[in-house]
């Protein structure tokens, strides 16, 4: 007998999407489902959307506040869901197959996990981490398992127990207050089991650099935004607090390896987004040079020396490579699809510009293992990094110090049809 899953659906003026996202979970062969639909005081027909199908299908609840925000609408959801089983969508989003839930159930079952990660469509970002079952009583797992931001710190990607989910997502907080709550009920969660299979997709509307609606958009459409430290890193960082308070309060222990873990994946996430937007070049290079100069970031990259790899004593030239390099990377594998790990080129990339190996490197840090990877060409990201640092270096001393974009010596590497 399967369990209840209650399904948790945050709206805010969604009429357009929602729809799609309802009739995705509708079409699921796991049946025993409630689904919550949370109107956030919309100001569209967002209720008359919700109402229409909670009229044709039993399972749907409606439920109705004066608006409060996205947290304020999880919690409130959360509070009235009578499933042994959570799983949070945003209304925009949907599932890729019918069978994502039956899959995540029967994962989540067989591996006696609590909660199980499927990945993602998204732009930028997918679920870097291998596929298994994380231990999280164990230090190694449970460090790997928390440095996976992709994989860890998004709420709509999993399939959660519902005695996990002892904190409430925090008010007033209108970014990364997913990150957070997952951060406080992470000490509730033992294992973990993630499945590298895409279940979910998350919707993003198509890039439009006048469009003033996306969050993202408006950081990134400012005049001189790095300069008015409204990035995302920076944005991230106005939590940092409440981040060393949570670990403080529920994993002292670990304080010392957790507290600069996301203002070191935040800087990439930034990255990311700015490459995605096609912000041009010369401006992500003063985003990066800005963060640089924060003291918050330069504790997380000195950080890193704990697992036995020592900070170059780098340049702004240093940080121009590296910017240099990595759009290069970001738009070479997107152009081509390349069965490449972003994120792991970055580190990789990251990892060559500003650091150099000892003798005592340590693994159990992402970094340090993408910079390991690159001695022996153990990876597909390691063989890309390792053929881009070369044609770098070539040009340079031919005085070029231009990679030519989508260069062939670079570009078959990691190609789609080698998968």
């Amino acid at each position: 007998m399967t369990e209840l899953i209650s399904i948790i659906i945050p709206c805010y003026n969604a009429s357009k999407t929602l729809a799609r996202t309802l009739n995705s979970i509708r079409e699921q062969d796991y049946k025993n489902l409630e689904i919550i639909i949370v109107n956030d005081g919309s100001s569209d027909n967002t209720l008359e959307v919700a109402t229409k199908y909670s009229t044709i299908d039993s399972r749907i609840r409606v439920i109705t506040q004066d608006n409060a925000g996205v947290s304020v609408a999880r919690n409130n959801g959360l509070h009235n869901a009578n499933g042994s089983l959570i799983m949070f969508l945003d209304a925009d989003d949907n599932y890729t197959t019918p069978y994502a839930i039956t899959n995540m159930y029967n994962r989540l079952k067989l591996t006696g996990a609590d909660m199980c990660v499927c990945n993602f469509t998204h732009p930028c970002f997918e679920t870097y981490l291998d596929e298994g079952v994380y231990d999280l009583t164990k230090k190694d797992q449970f460090l790997t398992y928390y440095q996976d931001f992709f994989t860890y710190g998004m709420p709509w990607n999993k399939l959660t127990k519902r005695e996990c989910f002892t904190e409430d997502f925090v008010r007033g907080v209108k970014f990364t207050e997913d990150e957070l709550f997952n951060l406080d009920n992470l000490h509730n969660i033992k294992r973990v089991a993630v499945i590298n299979d895409v279940y979910h997709n998350y919707f993003c509307a198509p890039y439009n650099p006048k469009a003033k609606a996306s969050a993202v958009n408006s950081i990134y459409s400012a005049d001189k935004f790095w300069e008015k430290k409204s990035t995302i890193w920076h944005m991230g960082m106005l939590n940092h607090a409440y981040r060393v308070k949570s670990i403080e309060r529920f994993h002292p222990e670990l304080k010392t390896e957790m507290q600069y873990v996301r203002s070191f994946d935040f800087f990439f996430w930034d990255f990311f987004l700015m490459a995605k937007n096609r912000i041009p070049e010369d401006f992500i290079a003063h985003t990066c040079q800005g963060i640089f100069n924060e003291q918050l970031f330069k504790d997380s990259i000195q950080d890193k020396e704990r697992y036995g790899i020592v900070l170059k004593n780098y340049t702004e030239d240093d940080i121009n490579t590296f910017v240099r390099l990595a759009y290069y990377a970001f738009r070479d594998i997107k152009a081509f699809n390349k069965k490449l790990s972003m994120y792991k080129v970055f580190l990789g990339l990251f990892g060559k510009t500003f650091y150099n190996l000892t003798e005592k490197a340590d693994d159990q840090d992402i970094l340090v293992k993408t910079y390991l990877s690159l001695k022996d060409d153990s990876s597909a990201e390691a063989i890309y990094v390792n053929s881009l640092l070369e044609i770098n270096e070539i040009e340079n001393t031919q005085n070029n110090c231009r990679i030519i974009l989508f260069d062939k010596s670079v570009s078959n590497w990691g190609d789609a049809s080698e998968n």
